[in-house]
């Protein structure tokens, strides 16, 4: 990798902060860099690394390490911030930051200070000439990424940022890391411990993240090779789970022959509804689902042929596959009703994406029982790992990290999207509704043919997501936006506050 040149920074309002690019859509060039330098997030800062940061991924395809990368990132920059804040904060108390005692003394009153006041204090580092310098580099071997801060770390951050690389490099899993939290102090230790792990899973060994510090500076470097070979060291993990799933009995006969039926070029609603009567709880399903947000017309809906009528038979003939699988889950697994009812409100925005980009009703009624099928895996994997998975939504919520998968996989072996699409391959669903199963979190990864139907169920869990500050829309990558007919972050942020509030009310 060629060592850059010193290049002069501009600012670039558009882009919220300085950098030697002209815009965002600068050709990628090998060995030429993109140099950024901001003083605190914003939402522009975020939009325009993360934009860069999918620019490269896809240049190299390598889009499927994404996930663990930008959480990376975020852990890098949002720590190069603190130790400039805590400059700052030294400064202003006229301690020395080098100095041991005054250290122990300040560390304490910092971190709640920092806390109660972090706003006021990342405003200041401008001022104070604290910066975070970013770049990102690559050639046909490597694509660097490079986080520094105009600090020097003191010998006990240092010791303390070896210990968790050391620490980290002992784990198997996420999973071990969770074990080990109580031990962690300042609760600092294991986001890095959480990202090192990330990383080595998508196959990024421990030579991926280096740091160094002296002289003024502090440089963190992500580093990134052209092919990647990926070990999973979960396999007994996987096989249980693979077991659940075999385990799972087969998808109702008395479904499949009703979707036979409404195949039949006699069928009609009288005679579907007569077949759907015979079974009772399939009954009372379709009828709350005719009257859920994402399909209700009007006044509420009493009959089974007027349910039948305002779905449409066809409509229907899909929403079985959902409806089946909430008959076989829902008694079984306790997380099914919480999940049932996201998947809902997802299909309802869903709905409303799809309208936006023009869908044909066909391609509408896919995307609705799509969008209800996508997180059947979550259901099996919160109820197969409750304590797992509940540290790591915990920490995801925590460290707004909008995807868990690379943490699920992390801790785990496997993800939900991918135990839920083998649940769909093993009861023979469309292939369209496995591919929303197993990329909806993953969505740059998909097959051109299904961006219609991915893209949309990835934009309806995030406006989920961010609707409960679990994310923000700058992660979003701008392709999907642009495809679902968005112009900008801002006008689906727009988009998203305004359908929030109709589903509130529906």
């Amino acid at each position: 990798m060629s060592t850059a040149k010193a290049i002069s920074l501009e600012y670039r309002q558009e882009l919220g902060l300085h950098t030697n690019i002209s815009d965002i859509n600068q050709p990628i060039e090998e060995n030429a860099p993109f140099h950024f330098k901001f003083y605190q997030v914003s939402d522009e800062v975020e939009n325009t690394l993360f934009q860069i940061l999918d620019r490269f991924l896809l240049q190299m395809d390598l889009i499927f390490v994404r996930e663990s990368v930008l959480a990376a990132i975020k852990e890098t920059i949002t720590n190069a911030i603190k130790a400039n804040a805590k400059r700052v904060y030294f400064k202003n108390k006229a301690s020395d930051i080098f100095n041991k005692d005054d250290y122990s003394n300040e560390i304490a009153d910092f971190k709640q200070t920092y806390l109660d006041n972090r706003e006021e204090i990342e405003e200041s580092l401008q001022k104070h000439n604290f910066g975070v310098f970013v770049s990102f580099i690559h050639n046909k071997n490597l694509m660097r990424i490079r986080i520094m801060n105009n600090v020097q770390l003191t010998e006990e951050e240092i010791s303390r940022i070896k210990l968790r690389i050391e620490k980290a490099k002992t784990y198997n899993d996420l999973a071990e890391a969770f074990m080990d939290m109580s031990n962690e102090e300042e609760g600092a230790g294991l986001g890095l411990i959480m990202t090192l792990m990330m990383l080595k899973n998508d196959g990024l060994g421990e030579s991926a993240f280096k740091f160094e510090s002296g002289e003024n500076k502090t440089i963190f470097m992500i580093d990134i090779p052209s092919k990647i070979s990926k070990e999973n060291v979960n396999v007994d993990k996987i096989d249980i789970m693979v077991a659940h799933i075999d385990n799972l009995p087969t998808f109702p006969k008395t479904i499949q022959d009703i979707q036979a039926a409404i195949d039949k070029p006699n069928s009609s609603i009288g005679s579907i509804a007569e077949m759907i009567k015979k079974d009772v709880a399939l009954a009372a399903n379709i009828l709350k689902l005719s009257n859920s947000a994402a399909f209700r017309r009007g006044s509420k809906v009493e009959t089974l042929d007027r349910a039948i009528q305002l779905i449409g038979l066809k409509e229907l003939q899909n929403l079985l596959y959902s409806l089946g699988t909430k008959q076989l889950l829902e008694d079984k697994f306790p997380a099914f009703q919480s999940i049932w009812e996201k998947s809902n409100e997802c299909a309802y925005y869903c709905k409303a994406i799809g309208n936006r980009m023009g869908m044909n009703k066909n391609n509408v009624s896919n995307l609705l029982a799509a969008s209800l099928l996508h997180d059947i895996g979550e259901i099996l994997l919160i109820s197969f790992d409750p304590e797992n998975m509940k540290q790591i939504r915990n920490y995801s919520t925590s460290k707004e990290i909008a995807s868990t998968i690379s943490m699920e996989e992390a801790a785990m072996g496997i993800t939900h999207s991918k135990l839920g699409a083998m649940v769909s391959e093993k009861w023979n669903f469309p292939i369209l509704y496995t591919k929303a199963m197993e990329y909806h979190h993953r969505p740059l990864l998909v097959d051109e043919v299904y961006q219609d139907i991915i893209f949309p169920i990835y934009l309806g869990d995030m406006m989920i997501a961010i609707n409960q500050k679990d994310a923000k829309s700058s992660e979003i990558p701008q392709e999907i936006l642009k495809y679902c007919k968005f112009s900008s972050k801002a006008e689906f942020d727009s988009f998203r506050t305004n359908i929030k509030e109709q589903y509130q009310v529906d």
